[in-house]
């Protein structure tokens, strides 16, 4: 198992071009916002001492959860082509792996790119306030937020992996991917502010899972620089002080679905 683990990471990693577009990806919403909708955002909030400094730290947040999200995607194509080209079942033959294993392997793959992604895109964001307005970003608070979006990753790729298994082609997956990429952003309430949604969108981003993540960790580091908002203007800008309930929600998605991996995986396995 562990030399199956190397071989994903190892064809993952051999792939150049594929590394530069995935951290390109992740650097292009961070450029969008410097460069493009910064200034409107801050505008939007002219009322609001240092609304700079309090809109990019609202900012990073939501960027660190999208890379959360989607990172933990783009390993597992590999698993579709495995499927395409039938190298499952040479695995199974040469390498003694059965369904369990291989579904364990692919999971464990996806968290440890997820989590590589994760951590330098927010070491970049974080770095990007630090320099911005000159204070030291690592403490508690940073913490706190590496800890919620190891989490979303787990329960990202948990989810991603649970969705491919129904998937046969790389264009379908491809697909999958685009779709993710594109409504990330929006459910976590970082490309449109919560606020500004209509009401019925509200009702259902609440309860995913990036959003609620975003939501915390912008309370984490908004807290750390001390801005200090009525209730009302935090639940409009999707800010949300309930560490405790998130961590519980992602810790009860995480074990579901891994559940359910584990029971599709031995399905499969009895079907063979």
């Amino acid at each position: 198992m562990y030399k199956f683990i190397k071989r994903n990471l190892l064809i993952f990693t051999k792939d150049k071009l594929n590394i530069f577009f995935s951290f390109l990806g992740m650097l292009i919403g961070l450029t969008i916002y410097i460069f493009f909708l910064r200034t409107t955002l801050i505008n939007s909030l002219h009322f609001l001492k240092n609304a700079d400094q309090f809109m990019d730290t609202w900012m990073i947040p939501g960027l660190i959860s999208i890379v959360s999200i989607t990172s933990a995607l783009g390993i597992l194509g590999l698993k579709i082509e495995d499927k395409a080209n039938n190298n499952i079942y040479d695995f199974k033959i040469n390498s003694n792996l059965n369904n369990l294993k291989i579904t364990l392997s692919y999971l464990i793959t996806s968290i440890i790119e997820g989590v590589v992604s994760t951590f330098i895109f927010s070491l970049i964001g974080i770095a990007y306030l630090a320099i911005q307005y000159r204070y030291n970003p690592f403490n508690i608070h940073y913490l706190i937020i590496c800890l919620l979006n190891l989490l979303l990753i787990i329960f990202s790729s948990e989810l991603f992996l649970f969705i491919i298994n129904f998937l046969k082609t790389t264009t379908s997956f491809s697909s999958l991917s685009a779709i993710v990429g594109t409504i990330s952003g929006f459910l976590s309430g970082t490309y449109i502010i919560y606020g500004e949604l209509p009401h019925f969108m509200q009702h259902i981003i609440k309860f995913w899972p990036g959003f609620q993540v975003a939501a915390c960790s912008r309370y984490e580091l908004l807290k750390a620089k001390n801005f200090n908002m009525n209730a009302s203007m935090l639940q409009s800008l999707g800010i949300n002080s309930n560490l405790k309930n998130t961590s519980i929600l992602l810790i009860v998605l995480i074990i579901i679905f891994f559940l359910f991996n584990i029971a599709l995986s031995i399905s499969k396995s009895n079907k063979n």
